[in-house]
């Protein structure tokens, strides 16, 4: 029998391989049939899968469980993040110290120290000012202040003040927030009512998550221990309206001549609108904007004014016709000619409630104070930094000259003193309202020494009206004409040796972008002849400094103003009109503008202006000093040239008002655009000062007359007291022997030779020295076309040489023979007949 068998499904099999070892007896025909087959049904055909569908579906799996993922990290990552604040903020809370309101009296008195000079020649200390805390607030009980008055404030400040315990979560989580990831240009307050209160009583002003954390909770213990009517009755007579006016009854009384509980809505959003920034909504304040135009706070003012009342109205504090009423109810300012007609016989002791204003001179030392003390405290605004140099017990020891200072504000009393008012009163329509405004030029003077300290300070003529008012000597930026030559083009191309005494420049325009020929001199188009340096700079041509910019380059020129000379010039002022005429964007205060000439008197060393020297804090411990921080700025070569050549400006130029009997006189004038302002700085051996007189309103149609002088105006405010009080000190300015002084050849401007005609004695550096041989002949440089300067029917035969400076020109019937010598400057020119008596002094500069 065959054991090998088939199936349908695996072929031949053997026996033992299907059924295992069988004993032979079982191995039958029956048992060994083979077994049933099975009918299975036909398999059905897979349908074939959406490959989208799985993919969709693979996807939304991988996308859910990522988010869960993520999900369950930031919970757990916030739980350890929340535990970790909440540690933190436990620790802080720790450091929490409590606080009394009545903390807000504490502090000691401040004072500011000058010096005068007594009979003996000591100096000792004088108290320029002092700082009582006690006197700086007149307080009033919550009960005298009318409920819209508070509103006002509320609402402005903190309108969830009723309902908060502090802290304003919204705001002070916003605020916290862009501490670390900056969502905003700028810091973002987030202090209530509360919050800024303690921020006074605490002293705290770190600029910290810290120092937030502690007057958070610092701010909510304070509201646990006292009542809201208690908390906003030390808050409103606590905070600062400007200058010296702190507390909501002192700003009436200063604002509105009344006591709080008389405010009308309306001048209560006057006085809401303050606090922000006393500085700028200051009803009182002036200040010129980043487009130098004068802005008026009280016209900021009532845009903020405004918002108060709309959100007194949007509070349902006021109702919509109240609303209306207060924007159309007319302000009276204490200031005003309105107010002082209806109170003709004001109460004395009602005006001796308000603190008297800071002099002069105390303005110019808070002035310099405030920005040092927001940047060391890290103070939010100026109103800050006052309320900290006035609480905190500081000595500040100032440079101001007691004497010097009481005898120019006596001077500054009366504008008659300073010049003719009547004469320089102008009167005009100028908003075209109808109504005729009278406007008299302000005036302002600056006084320092040689090594940077302010001596005196005046910021405007007349009764002064208020404290941090608008002060044309210390802050307000104008144009300074022709006073910048010496310190821009010349002082570089002097430094460079570009020029000399003697250098030959062409009196002609050079061309603007446009293709324009640029700049005119004040006495017209330019002539086209050649002269001196000396006589360019002694007549204040404007051509020539345009010359020198474009020559040097205006870039050169300004790194020369701002780097050496200290000028604080905006970027836009790298341009010929600023560098080279004055011409200005925003321009300088009389301030800086002073104080770039120290060089000229100092054997080219710059010492930057300062008012304070030292500042004490109530500790004793000096937290500031101030030397004027000294560089070399020109060589000492380069400051005695330029030195005498400004010593010529006075003695034969457009600065001959400004020269004394007994005391060498140097400096230099400015004319504005338009006549708008007259300038002039003067150096005596002593110090250097400059004086600033112009109008406030830039208008065609009021200007300065042609003949009036700043240099008379110096003249007449210090000229008589530089010469009583320093009779006993040098005349002259020490000279730097290395200069060679010499006469000068007056057809080639070098130093003369043995046959050279000559008049004039001229400065040359050693490092530019050239000697005339005898030829005579120095071509001027090259104008921007390539020409050079006038040869035949120019310099030579017709120009300023042979009928131009030679025969006609400079000389013989130029500077030497009917020019600047013999009929020129000396004897019908500059002198008799010339610039000065008949000549070329009779137009601007």
């Amino acid at each position: 029998m065959n054991e090998n068998y088939f199936t349908p499904q695996n072929g031949p099999m053997s026996a033992d391989s299907v059924y295992g070892r069988i004993p032979p007896e079982h191995l039958n025909s029956s048992a060994m049939a083979p077994p049933p087959q099975k009918n299975y049904p036909p398999k059905k055909k897979k349908k074939k899968r959406n490959k989208f569908l799985v993919f969709l579906k693979k996807l939304m799996t991988v996308i859910a469980t990522t988010l869960l993922s993520l999900f369950l990290v930031m919970i757990i990552t916030g739980t350890i993040v929340t535990t970790a604040l909440t540690v933190y903020v436990l620790e802080f809370m720790k450091d929490t110290t409590s606080i009394t309101l009545q903390e807000l009296e504490s502090g000691s008195d401040t004072f500011f120290y000058g010096y005068e000079t007594d009979e003996n020649g000591e100096e000792k200390l004088v108290v320029l000012h002092r700082v009582k805390t006690d006197v700086q607030r007149i307080p009033v009980d919550i009960e005298r202040i009318p409920q819209h008055v508070r509103d006002a404030f509320v609402y402005t400040e903190d309108e969830r003040f009723y309902s908060h315990d502090g802290v304003d979560y919204k705001r002070t989580f916003s605020a916290f927030l862009n501490m670390f990831l900056h969502f905003y240009d700028t810091e973002q307050g987030g202090s209530t009512i509360t919050q800024q209160l303690v921020k006074n009583l605490t002293g705290d002003k770190d600029h910290t998550p810290q120092r937030k954390i502690r007057e958070i909770f610092t701010a909510m213990q304070l509201e646990k221990t006292y009542t809201k009517d208690e908390i906003l009755e030390e808050y409103l007579n606590f905070i600062g309206f400007g200058g010296a006016v702190n507390g909501i009854q002192l700003a009436s009384i200063e604002y509105f001549g009344k006591n709080v509980e008389e405010l009308s809505t309306a001048e209560a959003a006057v006085l809401a609108a303050i606090p922000k920034s006393p500085e700028e909504y200051g009803p009182y304040t002036e200040y010129t904007d980043i487009n130098g135009k004068l802005v008026q706070g009280r016209a900021v003012n009532r845009d903020r004014q405004e918002y108060v009342l709309y959100k007194l109205y949007e509070n349902g504090a006021i109702s919509f016709d109240e609303y209306q009423e207060c924007l159309n109810t007319p302000l009276v300012y204490r200031d005003s000619n309105e107010y002082k007609a209806l109170h003709p016989e004001e109460e004395a002791e009602e005006l001796e409630q308000t603190e008297k204003a800071y002099s002069w001179e105390v303005d110019a030392i808070y002035h310099e104070l405030i920005p040092y003390f927001m940047e060391k405290f890290e103070l939010d605004s100026q109103q800050d930094a006052i309320n900290e140099i006035n609480k905190g017990g500081y000595k500040v020891y100032t440079t101001i000259d007691r004497k010097m200072q009481d005898y120019v504000v006596e001077k500054f009393k009366d504008a008659n003193n300073l010049f003719n008012v009547s004469y320089l009163t102008r009167y005009c329509d100028t908003d075209n309202d109808g109504k005729t405004e009278e406007y008299i030029p302000h005036a302002a003077f600056v006084a320092m020494n040689y090594d940077g300290s302010i001596r005196a300070t005046v910021g405007q003529w007349g009764e002064k009206k208020g404290s941090l008012v608008t002060n044309y000597a210390e802050t307000d930026r104008r144009p300074i004409g022709s006073t910048v030559k010496p310190i821009t083009s010349y002082g570089l191309a002097l430094e460079k040796d570009t020029i000399h005494w003697g250098s030959v420049y062409s009196d002609t325009a050079i061309k603007t972008e446009n293709g324009k020929p640029w700049p005119y001199n004040y006495s017209g188009p330019p002539g086209g002849g050649t002269h001196f340096i000396y006589y360019l700079l002694q007549q204040s041509f404007n051509t020539v400094p345009a010359q020198l910019c474009r020559d040097l380059t205006t870039d050169a020129v300004f790194e020369f103003a701002t780097k050496n000379m200290g000028m604080k010039l905006d970027p836009l002022d790298n341009d010929y009109a600023p560098l080279a005429i004055g011409q200005m964007r925003y321009g300088l205060t009389l301030k800086n503008l002073v104080n770039a000439y120290i060089p000229y008197g100092n054997e080219g060393i710059y010492n930057e202006a300062h008012i304070v020297s030292r500042i004490e804090d109530s500790n004793k411990e000096i937290i500031y000093e101030n030397n004027g921080n000294p560089h070399k700025a020109v060589s000492d070569e380069t400051a005695w040239v330029m030195n005498r050549l400004m010593k010529n400006i006075v003695d034969h130029g457009t600065g001959t008002g400004a020269r004394l009997s007994s005391k060498v006189v140097v400096g230099k004038t400015g004319t504005t655009e338009n006549w708008w302002d007259q300038v002039f700085v003067g150096l005596t051996p002593d110090f250097v000062s400059g004086v600033t007189v112009g109008y406030d309103i830039m208008d065609p149609r009021i200007t300065l007359p042609s003949n009036f002088h700043g240099c008379d105006v110096w003249k007449t405010i210090i000229g008589e007291y530089a010469q009583t009080e320093f009779a006993d000190t040098q005349t002259d300015f020490e000279p730097v022997s290395t200069v060679i002084a010499s006469p000068m050849c007056s057809i080639s401007g070098m130093i003369a030779g043995p046959g050279c005609p000559h008049g004039i004695t001229g400065y040359w550096k050693s490092t530019n020295a050239p000697y005339c041989s005898g030829g005579h002949y120095v071509a001027p440089p090259e104008d921007e076309n390539g020409e050079g300067g006038d040869v035949g029917g120019g310099d030579i035969g017709g120009g300023d040489i042979g009928g131009g400076d030679v025969g006609g020109g400079d000389i013989g019937g130029g500077d030497v023979g009917g020019g600047d010598i013999g009929g020129g400057d000396v004897g019908g020119g500059d002198i008799g007949g010339g610039d000065i008596g008949g000549g070329e002094q009779n137009g601007q500069w």
